[in-house]
């Protein structure tokens, strides 16, 4: 399975299978199908990448104090410079009182698809130029902060990701609930120590019962289903290559779409795309 992955092949296998079954022959050609049906979704909504990872972008200053982001769901600004010079972020103040000087990221609502997200500036503004604003931040669909129980003796000590917007697709880190950070390993963990696969979180026997805070990027539901039904479209359509319809026993006429895209995948993809320019 590649990383850039939309779906994974027990999922295409088990939409494929309808009563007959469908069997391991042709596990290689579908998980080919799969790689390049993601590439094809992810080139058509315009994003590099759907689970988070940091960017840094140069954009134009428009001699406003509000620009949108090229880039949805921003999870975190992480720096702004204008003409080479860092802005810092401004501090919420207490009701009735004015914002200090800096920028503001309008928060994103945890709910795909989302949209271009606004980044505000007070007593600033964006001075007019040519990529002379620099911005490093987060995007990404992510559960943040997820709350969890390690469960008690005798284990095991595993907790499942609830993925309620659509599949677990990459760890962003477990906490505890005081905000000490437990680490990653690859082998059995020891307390203080995770690891994860599939979005299943495994603990050590000495973390029984703690309370933590998982957080996991995940495929928005839409395009994962839109990635699964259009590889089982393709795999189907090796066996009426170029053909539009087909007549059996003389009787029924069965129809067959030629084009590029189903129209059932780019209804599930268009609310997902990318419409700021990059």
């Amino acid at each position: 399975m590649a990383a850039s992955d939309l779906a994974v092949l027990a999922d295409v296998k088990t939409w494929l299978a309808g009563s007959s079954g469908i069997g391991s022959s042709d596990d290689t050609l579908i998980a080919r199908l799969i790689t390049d049906v993601s590439g094809a979704i992810t080139a058509y909504l315009g994003r590099p990448s759907l689970t988070p990872r940091p960017f840094t972008e140069r954009m134009d200053g428009n001699s406003k104090a509000r620009i949108f982001l090229r880039r949805f769901p921003v999870l975190q600004m992480t720096s702004l410079a204008i003409d080479n010079v860092a802005v810092p972020a401004a501090v919420t103040p207490a009701a009735g009182a004015p914002f200090t000087k800096g920028y503001l990221l309008e928060a994103w609502d945890g709910l795909p698809p989302g949209r271009p997200q606004a980044l505000d500036l007070f007593h600033l503004h964006f001075r007019e130029g040519r990529q002379n604003v620099v911005l490093g931040y987060t995007a990404g669909y992510a559960v943040e902060n997820e709350s969890a129980t390690v469960p008690a003796a005798p284990g095991p000590y595993t907790v499942t990701a609830a993925a309620p917007f659509g599949p677990w697709a990459s760890d962003g880190g477990v906490t505890y609930n005081n905000d000490t950070a437990l680490t990653a390993v690859a082998g059995a963990p020891s307390a203080g120590q995770y690891n994860v696969s599939g979005g299943v979180y495994n603990f050590a026997a000495a973390d029984a019962g703690a309370n933590v805070l998982i957080s996991y990027g995940f495929i928005p539901a839409a395009i994962n289903n839109a990635c699964i039904e259009w590889v089982a479209e393709r795999y189907r359509y090796r066996t009426r290559i170029g053909q539009s319809s087909q007549t059996v026993s003389g009787q029924m006429t069965s129809a067959y779409s030629l084009k590029d895209m189903p129209d059932f995948v780019r209804a599930s993809l268009d609310p997902y795309r990318a419409v700021v320019g990059i």
